[in-house]
């Protein structure tokens, strides 16, 4: 990747999803709730646990490991751009399992900040049977992005 490029999902990959949202609230906050990783758990019930391995700020190499629906996630930051852009990519259940790619961006919106998000998903178990992996990924995104409003949302007003 050139520093005119930008990380993304695999558009080839057989299960894609996209959703985005308007938040009242900077994108200093959403940021903020968005990169805690390890405060994950705090506004997404779904999340068993989330933990950076990486001391310091998120940076290109960076990895986490998390637990979501059952898989065991460890996920590597690919694109970090402060208040506007986060990538990652991971493996849940080992290289054997699926590989997701998940991109978020933030663009400022007069009082408030649209919020994109979009992953792909790729990998034997996604192949085999595709489509509860589409719906599931779906349902996560869209109450992903609806907690990380009412999360963003409720900092803003205290």
């Amino acid at each position: 990747m050139t520093d005119t490029e930008e990380a993304g999902i695999d558009l080839a990959a057989p299960v894609l999803s996209r959703h985005s949202v308007t938040v009242a609230a900077s994108a200093d906050i959403v940021w903020r709730i968005l990169t805690d990783i390890d405060a994950w758990t705090t506004w997404l019930p779904e999340i068993s646990y989330a933990r950076l391995e990486t001391p310091g700020p998120l940076a290109p190499g960076s990895v986490f490991r998390w637990s979501a629906g059952g898989m065991e996630i460890e996920s590597t930051i690919v694109e970090v751009r402060p208040q506007e852009r986060l990538v990652w990519r991971g493996y849940g259940d080992g290289p054997d399992g699926v590989l997701g790619v998940h991109v978020w961006a933030l663009t400022s919106d007069g009082d408030g900040v649209e919020v994109s998000t979009e992953e792909s998903f790729a990998g034997p178990p996604v192949d085999a049977d595709p489509a509860p992996f589409q719906e599931g990924l779906d349902t996560t995104l869209a109450g992903w992005l609806d907690r990380l409003k009412r999360t963003a949302e409720a900092a803003t007003a205290s």
